[in-house]
């Protein structure tokens, strides 16, 4: 069985502002939603409506090893610019699309359809010009018996809330030690 799983990682100013593959996955596609770029620190988000959903995003759609995995990578004040290696040509915060009436994302889908691009755990795959906000979302095992049934590979996070996570460092585990 499988369950859905998420993680918010929020780069302060003083942070590494590039952003790794969590895992060997295929993306499939991207939608860049334009959008306004408030802050992003624990305040705002505490107190803005819908800051996931207001703030300028790059989401990535993908396929891993257990299932769906997605990644938005989140603009906030200052920090609208996202870099998006795989696509070297994609703009974000461009101040002419703030001012119109919000539209549907602009959407890319990666060929060969069905595959896309394939990204290795550890690649880079992006960066911000400053600090943001990364949410994970993706798949992950919940019960799944050993052949011997004596034990079971469930996914757990080896990170919790308020911890700052290095690059390299996992961010979850689904198999026994």
């Amino acid at each position: 069985m499988k369950g859905l799983f998420y993680c918010v990682i929020y780069l302060s100013p003083g942070d590494y502002h590039r952003i790794h593959s969590p895992a060997d996955w295929n993306v499939f596609g991207r939608r860049h939603f334009s959008g306004r770029l408030f802050p992003m620190n624990e305040r705002a988000t505490r107190t803005i409506r819908n800051l996931y959903v207001e703030n300028e995003r790059v989401v990535l759609e993908g396929k891993w090893q257990e299932g769906f995995m997605a990644m938005a990578a989140v603009g906030a004040t200052n920090i609208g610019s996202i870099e998006l290696f795989i696509e070297p040509t994609l703009r974000t915060n461009r101040p002419w699309k703030k001012l119109l009436h919000p539209e549907p994302p602009e959407e890319q889908v990666y060929e060969p359809r069905g595959t896309g691009v394939l990204l290795k755990k550890g690649d880079e795959l992006a960066a911000f010009n400053m600090g943001s906000t990364v949410v994970l979302v993706f798949q992950a095992p919940i019960l799944q018996p050993s052949a011997d049934k004596s034990s079971s590979a469930e996914f757990s996070f080896c990170i919790k809330k308020g911890d700052r996570v290095h690059m390299g460092e996992a961010l979850g585990r689904w198999h026994d030690p």
